[in-house]
């Protein structure tokens, strides 16, 4: 099992995750100085950012459970 292509999946998940939540904050600024808050370019900008959310925390969890099998491995053999 090749532990750094999960660590790096995991990383690649954060930061595919940053940068959309970036562009999406940037998109919500935009349409909130011309548009209604309630309309649905906001709503859909706003499930938009909740998905990245979601993708991030789960690029974390990837990274701490490649920890963890490091940690556990490391503690085996020593």
């Amino acid at each position: 099992m090749d532990v750094t292509a999960f660590n790096q999946a995991g990383m690649q998940a954060i930061h595919r995750a940053d940068e959309g939540l970036t562009r999406t904050a940037a998109q919500v600024a935009r349409q909130a100085a011309r548009v209604d808050p309630r309309s649905e370019e906001m709503e859909s900008a706003q499930v938009q950012a909740l998905r990245y959310e979601h993708q991030g925390q789960a690029g974390v969890r990837v990274v701490r459970a490649v920890d963890e099998v490091l940690g556990t491995l490391l503690n085996t053999r020593s």
